[in-house]
């Protein structure tokens, strides 16, 4: 394979690859850590090349969680390879006003959008009554589930927040929660600047581009407006992924066994 760049230690090294990371390492309160190699998260994987699916095969990576919406799916989908299972659960509760299939963008489409209030209203509701990320804890339950990637268009909101429930599944504090989330502002960076630039010249109104800037951004207060909303319907996070998920602490501890190591 090409030696590639890294901007981060977390990314794994593919030539297709957007934001194609590794939680391993990150830290659970009881002084465990996550198992390398077993729980990804990425954007798009309409990219990746024949090396790419061979390193990812040899992993091996064997469950595939797509976030994205049907039209996405079927404007770039997935590169699979041998002995990976796919699901494609759509997490986006807002897909009627705009996801992330940026063909359809316009200057039109943009005129009337307000970024700020999109953003707010995403995290707001991404966390509650969601199938895709109940399929996710119930793929982490199954003993004999091989590595997993969950994965949306760019790696950044659906994957951060289904990031988030495996990291505090897995124990992890607020923290370390949020730091997992805010280093997609750096690992992002080349495809956000590539997506920018190529948008850019195709919109005329700055503030088309000054959205789209603003939505693939990772902001500390987008993850704080998630966990917000998730205090005050539910007074804290382990009630939450109980009364949301089934992970009661006993399944927690079995999942916990599963994915730390010492």
């Amino acid at each position: 394979m090409t030696t590639i760049k890294l901007l981060h230690s977390s990314l794994l090294p593919l030539q297709g690859g957007i934001n194609f990371r590794d939680q391993g390492g990150n830290l659970a309160k009881d002084g465990r850590r996550v198992k390398s190699g077993l729980l990804l998260r990425a954007g798009s994987l309409d990219r990746l090349t024949v090396d790419d699916c061979h390193y990812l095969s040899q992993m091996p990576l064997t469950q595939i969680i797509d976030y994205r919406d049907a039209d996405e799916v079927q404007t770039r989908p997935d590169v699979l390879w041998q002995g990976v299972d796919y699901e494609n659960i759509p997490a986006n509760p807002l897909s009627d006003d705009v996801n992330a299939n940026f063909g359809k963008l316009t200057d039109e489409s943009l005129a009337s959008f307000n970024a700020v209030d999109f953003m707010t209203r995403l995290y707001n509701q991404l966390p509650f009554n969601n199938r895709a990320y109940r399929y996710l804890t119930q793929v982490m339950q199954q003993p004999s589930s091989g590595a997993l990637v969950q994965h949306c268009a760019v790696g950044k909101d659906r994957t951060g927040i289904g990031s988030a429930i495996v990291l505090l599944t897995l124990g992890a504090d607020r923290n370390t929660v949020i730091e997992d989330y805010m280093l997609t502002e750096t690992t992002l960076a080349p495809y956000r600047k590539e997506i920018l630039s190529h948008m850019s010249a195709h919109l005329n109104e700055q503030h088309g581009i000054d959205s789209l800037s603003y939505v693939m951004s990772a902001k500390e207060s987008f993850i704080g407006t998630a966990l917000h909303a998730i205090d005050q319907r539910y007074g804290n996070t382990d009630n939450w992924l109980e009364q949301e998920f089934g992970l009661t602490p006993g399944i927690r501890a079995r999942v916990q066994d599963k994915y730390l190591t010492a």
